[in-house]
């Protein structure tokens, strides 16, 4: 296995273990902000720009630009059933409706390129 990729999983589990850590403190607030500030996706556009150069980091972030719509369809879907239906059929419904929203965000932006 290459060191790169392995600093990449030590770089991810960092993020994904503070985060944890700080929810399970009951410091949601903290453990969102961490989750999701820029450091992930900077650090993760630096490793493609080290990777692949300019041109696979900016279809990069214009894939997060695309799929960010899907991601708070996502985000609403899982704070609403959460509250109405056990943890793991939230995670399934939420996730399935990112999936939807992500598959019809997709379909609709190659539609108006080939148009």
């Amino acid at each position: 296995m290459s060191l790169k990729y392995f600093l990449y999983f030590i770089v991810g589990g960092i993020i994904v273990s503070a985060v944890s850590y700080f929810g399970g403190a009951r410091k949601g607030i903290l453990s969102s902000f961490i989750a999701m500030m820029p450091a992930l996706s900077i650090i993760t556009a630096t490793f493609i720009y080290r990777e692949a150069g300019t041109d696979a980091t900016v279809s990069y972030a214009k894939g997060l630009i695309l799929f960010s719509p899907a991601w708070f369809c996502y985000i609403g879907a899982f704070v609403f059933l959460l509250q109405r239906v056990e943890m793991w059929k939230a995670v399934v419904m939420s996730v399935s409706v990112f999936l939807i929203v992500a598959f019809l965000t997709r379909t609709v932006i190659q539609g108006f390129y080939h148009a």
